[in-house]
């Protein structure tokens, strides 16, 4: 019986391993290791850090739930992958390594973090894309009462070389992984502010490595910063972060923006354990390129799903299901199964929600792709809908069945 191996349990790589476990059944040993026990809903982190949900209210314990659909479970954090000899080897709970080889394995560890490259981080430095950096800014904005907030991007450190082997159009230079939280947290911000009575005690300057929100619409990109000319927020563009002061941030060619509190979302690099991989599995980056079919161009056993891909730009939720969904389609086919293989298709499609104004704008936009599709709708109903998704995706454990057609409803 062949041996999967998924490696990494947020939106990739649980899809990937429920869709292959519901198309192959027991054709297939399938293991999911990952670097913790739990995983978490993690769009709605930022409604931790205004106090509108709570941490514990979006885990999901993996020991549990993917031994139920049988699929067995490791926690481990992947130190490298050997693919030339199909192996991983990964670090467990006790501290002990181990190796663990396999016939496939699907890669879906996401990027780092890379808050080592800013400098007063330790000190200064917040966030909301991870639990615990969630919880610290919900602490710092519950005592909040007036003053300087810079939200923003650090610099996405992007690879190009080797290139996946894909349209050249699906794959366009980033300077930001990922800017859907920051354009979310300016609107909450507003929404939780007011309800605690110092919004008109606060200055929001939102900052961009590049052009703000470069991956959507010039059309809705003009209507966004209309929005936060209305609220009143600063809009600064190519400020490539390199240090948090106290009251200040400091951009890498010497400009500076006043920052009594600084909600940053780190510079995106490869993740090291596939830069300390066999050499020829990545970029220069550190991101593996494939084909659409998510296959490594390198190791056509390795497939590579999420952030992990160096196909999939921005790191966008959407573009995860739609990877891991793909990948596990594919290798169902390898195995044997007679399956329907999804095309991929890049498309920006994200919700930004302000709960405590109980409205939301769902974005569907594929023009940085060469499409013709820009879409920014604000409405209670996206409200609605964004809460019904946290629920839906709790109540599966992260099983994401029907997400192509939620994902635009």
């Amino acid at each position: 019986m062949p041996k999967v191996l998924v490696l990494g349990a947020r939106f990739g790589g649980l899809t990937a391993a429920y869709t292959l476990k519901r198309l192959v059944g027991k054709a297939a040993d399938i293991k999911v290791i990952n670097n913790s026990r739990f995983t978490y809903f993690r769009p709605a982190l930022p409604h931790v850090s205004v106090n509108y949900m709570d941490v514990e209210q979006l885990k999901i314990d993996l020991a549990q739930a993917l031994p139920e659909k049988g699929i067995q479970f490791q926690e481990g954090t992947v130190l490298k992958i050997d693919a030339k000899n199909n192996k991983v080897v990964y670090r467990k709970p006790d501290g002990s390594e181990t190796e663990e080889e396999y016939d496939y394995v699907i890669v879906a560890i996401g990027a780092h973090l890379a808050t080592e490259l800013v400098k007063g981080w330790d000190q200064y430095g917040y966030s909301v894309c991870e639990p615990e950096y969630a919880v610290k800014t919900r602490e710092r904005l519950m005592n909040w009462q007036g003053g300087n907030i810079a939200i923003g991007s650090g610099f996405f450190y992007q690879g190009h070389n080797p290139a996946p082997n894909v349209p050249k159009n699906f794959v366009p230079n980033a300077d930001a992984a990922c800017e859907g939280p920051v354009f979310e947290m300016s609107l909450m911000l507003s929404g939780y502010f007011k309800k605690k009575g110092v919004w008109n005690k606060t200055k929001i300057t939102v900052f961009s490595p590049g052009e703000y929100l470069s991956d959507l619409s010039p059309a809705s990109r003009k209507t966004v910063a209309e929005i936060y000319k209305s609220m009143g927020i600063e809009l600064v563009h190519n400020f490539k972060i390199k240090e948090i002061r106290e009251h200040e941030i400091v951009s890498e060619d010497g400009k500076t923006i006043p920052s009594d509190l600084t909600i940053l979302i780190p510079p995106y690099t490869g993740n090291p354990a596939l830069k300390n991989s066999t050499p020829d599995l990545v970029d220069d980056g550190g991101f593996i390129p494939t084909d659409l079919n998510m296959v490594s161009i390198k190791y056509d056993n390795v497939y590579a799903v999420g952030d992990a891909n160096s196909l999939t730009v921005p790191k966008l939720g959407y573009l995860a299901v739609q990877t891991g969904r793909i990948a596990a389609q594919h290798l169902a086919r390898r195995l044997g199964f007679n399956v329907k293989i999804d095309k991929y298709y890049p498309t920006i499609v994200c919700v930004a929600d302000n709960p405590y104004e109980n409205f939301a704008i769902a974005v569907k936009d594929d023009t940085w792709y060469g499409g013709s599709v820009s879409e920014a709708i604000p409405s209670t109903a996206n409200h609605l809908k964004k809460e019904l998704f946290t629920k839906y995706f709790l109540w599966t454990k992260g099983d994401m069945a029907l997400e192509k057609f939620l994902a635009s409803w």
